[in-house]
């Protein structure tokens, strides 16, 4: 007899990321308490047979279970001091004993979650904080059990480009365009021992009234310039004054949903994908803004999701290979940057913060692809912006990286001014 047991059929993107954790946090927050989120985590679990939130994510299968029980032991009380977010992730991310695919920490004032990155991107970590900091009126927790359906890609890709023919062609030049090149043998290059255990992650907040500054600035000297080019310019130009030779491909990661009908928008998945686009020292954010722009409406997101799954039907499922922890591995000396920027985040929005002083804020460590790589997220709450940045230590120091956030958050305009 078959068995009854129903099973979620993994993505290509879903088992690529089955074993990568996504590291984030929110705080600080009054009233929280492990016995309420594991309430919360229960409810969720039990909105229907296939909560997205308690998949078990496996590299090495297509077809992934939901478990049952999902809040236990895996949700902990912590009375580590939260003052620093970017050691609290790394804390978080580099403790000792097993994971399951879903841990929550309750802090006094701040509330982690520390997930395999197959069960989500982003957004369900953002909805997860929101529901399991309070869902008094358990108006979050419906939304936590659903995932996109196994049609979401090509009903996407169908709605694009049936609608607009003519970005297909728009999307192969594009790629054209941003094709990367291969090193040449002659670049130089590092070798890195053991990079796993060297990540690390660091966070730094402009305050509300910077930003305010900055966008009041921006609006007058570079209008039309969207908040996520933004970014992306003021890191690349904080660490390129700190003296850090930045490659000039930088993966910036766009949302796919937007490809989808609104009524699928806010379902969980793997359905965000990074384009590497090249936007070389002195790339204004209006061009970013003008790039991206062209990248969303050519439907190359939704067009990667669609070659991914062709190229998964296929092959055959195998582990995806994860680097071993004395490994040696050989890498240019540039530094790869990848973006994601959340703009503001509204469903924060019912949490009682602390007046204590501290800014309402979210961070969030995402894993570098290799030990040349820098994730970089950021959250607008309340008017600031927080920035996380995860990289490896031994690639390049960690006071650096202090050191560029500071430049940026401090004095964000005369990064732009002089670039």
């Amino acid at each position: 007899m078959p068995s009854a047991e129903r099973r979620y059929r993994a993505t290509a993107l879903d088992r690529v990321f089955a074993d990568t954790r996504i590291v984030t946090a929110v705080g600080p927050v009054r009233g929280l308490d492990v016995g309420r989120t594991r309430r919360t985590l229960t409810a969720a679990e039990q909105v229907g047979t296939e909560a997205h939130l308690a998949l078990e994510p496996r590299s090495d299968a297509r077809l992934w279970r939901y478990r049952t029980g999902i809040a236990g032991d895996n949700v902990s009380a912590s009375t580590d001091p939260t003052d620093d977010l970017g050691k609290m992730l790394t804390d978080i991310r580099s403790r000792h004993g097993e994971r399951s695919p879903l841990d929550v920490v309750v802090f006094d004032d701040h509330l982690a979650i520390d997930y395999s990155h197959g069960i989500g991107d982003g957004q369900i970590g953002v909805m997860m904080l929101a529901a399991f900091c309070d869902d008094a009126d358990e108006s979050l927790v419906p939304g936590l059990a659903v995932g996109l359906p196994a049609s979401a890609t090509w009903k996407a890709l169908w709605r694009h480009y049936s609608r607009n023919p003519k970005t297909l062609a728009d999307f192969w030049k594009l790629r054209g365009r941003h094709r990367t090149e291969a090193d040449g043998e002659s670049a130089p290059r590092r070798r890195i021992e053991n990079w796993e255990a060297a990540k690390v992650s660091r966070a730094a907040y402009m305050s509300r009234a910077r930003v305010d500054e900055l966008k009041h600035w921006t609006a007058e000297h570079m209008p039309g310039a969207t908040a996520a080019s933004i970014s992306i310019a003021l890191w690349s130009a904080a660490l390129r004054a700190e003296g850090v030779d930045v490659a000039e491909h930088i993966m910036v990661l766009f949302n796919s949903r937007r490809y989808l009908d609104s009524a699928q928008q806010n379902s969980h998945g793997n359905f965000a994908v990074g384009i590497p686009l090249h936007l070389p020292s002195g790339t204004s954010p209006v061009g970013i803004t003008a790039t991206m722009r062209e990248v969303i409406e050519s439907g190359w997101p939704i067009a990667v999701l669609a070659m991914s799954l062709l190229r998964d039907a296929a092959s055959r499922v195998r582990p995806v290979a994860r680097s071993q922890t004395d490994s040696v591995v050989e890498v240019p000396e540039t530094l790869r940057l990848a973006v994601s920027d959340l703009g503001r985040v509204r469903v924060f929005d019912h949490l009682d913060w602390f007046d204590d002083g501290r800014p309402p804020q979210m961070a969030a460590s995402l894993e570098p692809d290799g030990p040349d790589g820098c994730t970089m997220l950021i959250a607008e709450i309340a008017g600031g912006r927080t920035y996380t940045a995860s990289f490896c230590s031994k690639m390049i120091d960690v006071a650096v990286i202090d050191s560029a956030l500071q430049r940026m958050c401090e004095d964000p305009v005369a990064l732009l001014h002089h670039e």
